[in-house]
């Protein structure tokens, strides 16, 4: 993941001092490999859907395990890999669940998995940078840029980090075409997904 350095000046905007002191702690961390702490992170997605009326629906998986290698000296070096169990995918609907774990949508049995490897990043102007890498979804790999930012632990451990994104994917490019029906009427579902990441990390063994 990459963050510029942006000089400090006197008058900036509001949101321009933000991102500027997110990206000066994120190049504070140690160097090292940030084990994924699963406990505080989230992998969920919002769903956009119609019926009688449009509607959206949160989900989130509860499963799911990665790393994030940095280096506040190369952060375009940073890496980031996390692979999702789809069975875990959770609604607070066992019947929603169900669907959402059949053939239809991502078959848990046959792709039991989903996986994003970054490839490359590029830093921003405003103190975020976006990650380059491979989504992998029921077997259909996509290559994606997605914006992320990553910041101090709010709890203030210095050997920990919180990497965020949030982004939409195309579900139909991966295979996730289900058509549901609910009480007999057929639900339309948006082709677009919001996918949202909240990765906290750990740094693993003594910082370099």
């Amino acid at each position: 993941m990459t963050l510029a350095r942006l000089p400090i000046v006197m008058f900036l905007p509001a949101w321009l001092v933000l991102s500027t002191s997110s990206m000066a702690e994120a190049q504070a961390l140690p160097t090292g490999v940030y084990t994924l702490n699963r406990a505080a992170s989230a992998v969920g997605f919002t769903i956009s859907a119609s019926m009688l009326f449009k509607f959206k629906e949160d989900g989130s998986f509860k499963d799911f395990t990665g790393n994030l290698s940095y280096d506040p000296a190369r952060p375009a070096d940073t890496q980031m890999d996390l692979t999702v169990y789809t069975a875990s995918v959770n609604t607070h609907n066992a019947e929603h669940d169900q669907l959402l774990k059949s053939g239809d949508f991502f078959d848990v049995d046959e792709f039991p998995t989903m996986h994003f490897v970054s490839a490359s990043t590029t830093p921003k102007p405003d103190g975020t940078f976006s990650m380059t890498g491979d989504m992998t979804i029921r077997g259909i790999t996509k290559r994606l840029t997605i914006p992320v930012r990553m910041r101090r632990d709010s709890a203030g451990n210095p050997f920990s980090a919180v990497f965020e994104s949030t982004f939409q994917i195309d579900r139909t490019q991966f295979g996730l075409n289900g058509a549901p029906k609910f009480g007999g009427l057929k639900v339309s579902i948006s082709k677009k997904v919001d996918v949202h990441i909240a990765m906290a990390t750990t740094l693993n063994g003594p910082p370099r």
